[in-house]
């Protein structure tokens, strides 16, 4: 089965907005492909879903946070790589896969998108993971 890093910004539209994103969601929850994710991953979106502009509150963000960790299998990140020179933020992601050996990373960061693979790690859209699966 396919081992793929939902970025932040994927998670976070998958979860405020019916659209591809959450279609994409839905099919790793589905286990259509493995969701690899991070304790930094998930943190991040923690602090993101915090943001006024979002309207979540503490107990929304703790569920979302517990249904992640329940269908995604979470990895220890080690690695300390420098892949992302012009977002070294965006390296959390490229150290989720890497770490957890996944073979796509799927994004809409701009960054990310533009290294296409990094290490064997092919890095996509959201459109282009779903037609893949």
């Amino acid at each position: 089965m396919l081992r793929v890093v939902l970025d932040t910004s994927v998670l976070v539209s998958a979860i405020i907005s019916d659209g591809k994103s959450r279609e994409l969601l839905r099919k790793g929850i589905a286990n259509q492909f493995s969701i690899i994710t991070s304790d930094l991953v998930l943190k991040e979106l923690a602090t993101v879903l915090h943001r006024p502009k979002f309207k979540t509150n503490e107990n929304e963000i703790n569920r979302i946070i517990l249904a992640l960790t329940r269908s995604a299998e979470i990895v220890s990140v080690k690695s300390k790589l420098e892949a992302v020179k012009k977002d070294p933020k965006d390296d959390m992601i490229i150290e989720t896969a890497y770490d957890g050996n996944a073979e796509i990373i799927v994004t809409g960061d701009n960054h990310l998108l533009a290294l296409q693979d990094f290490r064997g790690i092919r890095i996509v859209t959201v459109q282009s993971m779903l037609d893949l699966i």
